[in-house]
């Protein structure tokens, strides 16, 4: 059952974070759902379940964009990795564990910015008029999420 309500919201921020931009957008800033899912499963469910979506929503990623093959599963499957390592050493259920999806998403972007950036100059301008405040949004979708986590239980 677990499975299955992870295959359907893996596919909402899939296409979510495609179509996001026609219904949110802050500036340059957007959501990215992909990220906050990978986070919350991988923290909160089992580890394997965030490897197991990273590399289905990266594969998803492969097919839609044009970027270098294997680019987006390596991407998410390595946030998700890295998150599985830091699982057992924070305290899950505590507003500080944010700070981390914050690391995360400006990760993610960071190197999605090297990826397709050519100029290393307009990378730092990128860094603070568009990464900075995309982590922070996320950082607060992440915390009202937490929120309805911790009310729930």
């Amino acid at each position: 059952m677990r499975i299955l309500a992870l295959i359907f919201v893996s596919l909402l921020a899939f296409f979510l974070s495609l179509n996001i931009e026609k219904f949110i957008l802050i500036g340059n800033i957007s959501l990215n759902p992909v990220i906050i899912l990978l986070y919350f499963t991988t923290l909160y469910w089992k580890p394997m379940y965030g490897l197991i979506t990273g590399f289905f929503l990266g594969f998803l990623y492969e097919i839609y964009l044009p970027v270098f093959t294997g680019t987006y599963p390596l991407i998410f499957t390595s946030v998700a990795f890295g998150l599985s390592l830091i699982e057992k050493k924070i305290f899950k259920f505590i507003y500080n564990s944010l700070v981390l999806l914050f690391c995360t998403v400006f990760f993610v972007n960071i190197v999605q910015v090297i990826i397709e950036v050519d100029k290393i100059n307009s990378v730092f301008y990128i860094i603070f008029t568009h990464l900075i405040p995309e982590a922070i949004l996320n950082s607060a979708v992440g915390f009202v999420i937490l929120y309805f986590i911790k009310k729930s239980q």
